[in-house]
């Protein structure tokens, strides 16, 4: 099997190990030490990366390399099938159009839905990472 996604470090270690952007079945913890973050992570860092702006599939990858100071690494392998679910969940639109280079490229630009699917996603995801806090962390409550 392939590894693609996005890589997160590991401890304190620094080490980067490959992260799934779709739930990955039969991979128990002891037989691999690739894990996924959640379903949908990707989507969401997408999404909240077109917010800003819209941009082509090359820009999304520096944007979310740069904006987590190196700490993702998104490849391709998952960037674009992710995309492509965006564009037909009608999450993201994307027109062809010439890159400052003169090359042939796809603009994604979020919807009006994606902006709400957006805001329910970084809700959920803000109960869930609060629920894990509390878990890891049972003296600060």
């Amino acid at each position: 099997m392939a590894t693609v996604g996005v890589l997160l470090p590991v401890g304190l270690t620094g080490l980067l190990i490959p992260v799934y952007s779709m739930p990955v079945v039969n991979m128990p913890m002891t037989e691999t030490t690739s894990r996924d973050l959640f379903p949908g992570a990707l989507e969401m860092m997408i999404l909240e990366s077109l917010r800003r702006q819209p941009a082509h599939g090359y820009a999304l990858v520096q944007h979310i390399q740069q904006r987590s100071k190196n700490l993702l690494q998104v490849e391709e392998g998952s960037l674009y099938p992710a995309l492509q679910r965006l564009l037909k969940a009608k999450l993201v639109r994307a027109e062809w159009g010439l890159s400052s280079t003169n090359r042939r490229v796809r603009t994604y630009q979020i919807t009006a839905a994606g902006l709400r699917h957006l805001e329910q996603q970084i809700s959920a995801f803000d109960r869930m990472f609060e629920g894990i806090t509390l878990v890891l962390n049972p003296g600060r409550s």
